[in-house]
């Protein structure tokens, strides 16, 4: 790392590497630094939110400003560093930090988000959508991504906010501090959508029970959501793969489990 980004964010002292999320965060005493790529507009704008958030029965992790009086300094952007620790699963205790942050970030306005063009962001614009499938894909992912979208229509009468769109991996929990939120990953949709990834991860990912879709189930509206969901991890996780069917169905095979109770509950709701 060059000694210029420690500089523009005050910095000194040992460089050490976080694991987690893209594995491309270093920690530097008490404040973690990250590389933005091409997001730089989508972050300063996602952090400026988060410094005007007075966080209560949760933590966020601040972001630090640089000396050019910005929080994205030449492709690098800066945060306290707090303690806590990963918790596979823990969906309840996860929901309920989720709601209290989406409550404080319900009345900031968003009109004017950057729009980016990351594999994440393409994903969530295919999962409610707006965009299309990107032509190299394997057929065979193709296929399933397809067969899923024709089971929702867009609606329009959904109560839109800003949401934080990968929490099951960024609550941090510590014994005597309240729970940390950290990497704010902003989209614009419903709060429920942003509860249906945080349970579809944590049963895709880190081994919750299936059943845990009860914390946010059953209405059909909530159906849509955990849909959208699986769309939106299976659309990353086709764009990542190419034309590479092998690759993504690895992915597949991980949320298939909740595709099949999705359809259960889809076929039941026919039926009834």
């Amino acid at each position: 790392m060059q000694n210029e980004i420690l500089s523009a964010f005050n910095l000194n002292g040992e460089i050490n590497s976080l694991h987690g999320g893209q594995n491309t965060s270093v920690r530097v005493k008490d404040a973690v630094l990250k590389p933005v790529g091409e997001n730089e507009q989508i972050y300063e704008w996602a952090l400026t939110i988060l410094n005007e958030i007075n966080p209560h029965e949760y933590r966020l992790s601040k972001p630090i400003i640089s000396n050019n009086n910005t929080f994205v300094y030449k492709g690098w952007c800066c945060t306290r560093y707090e303690p806590g620790e990963h918790r596979d699963g823990n969906v309840k205790q996860k929901l309920e930090v989720s709601r209290l942050f989406h409550s404080d970030l319900a009345e900031v306005d968003f009109v004017n988000i950057p729009k980016a063009n990351d594999p994440w962001s393409i994903s969530q614009r295919i999962a409610w959508q707006k965009e299309n499938l990107p032509s190299n894909l394997s057929k065979e992912a193709s296929k399933i991504l397809d067969e899923l979208i024709s089971k929702i229509k867009l609606k329009e009468n959904y109560k839109l906010q800003i949401i934080h769109a990968d929490l099951s991996g960024n609550i941090l929990f510590d014994k005597a501090l309240n729970p940390l939120i950290i990497d704010f990953s902003p989209t614009i949709a419903p709060v429920k959508y942003a509860e249906a990834i945080l349970v579809c991860d944590c049963i895709a990912w880190q081994g919750s029970p299936i059943s845990e879709i009860g914390l946010i189930c059953c209405s059909k509206n909530n159906i849509e959501m955990i849909l959208r969901a699986v769309i939106f991890r299976l659309s990353v996780a086709a764009i990542f793969a190419g034309n590479n069917y092998d690759t993504f169905v690895e992915e597949y095979q991980k949320f298939k489990p909740i595709i099949d109770y999705v359809n259960r509950e889809l076929e039941y709701r026919t039926l009834g």
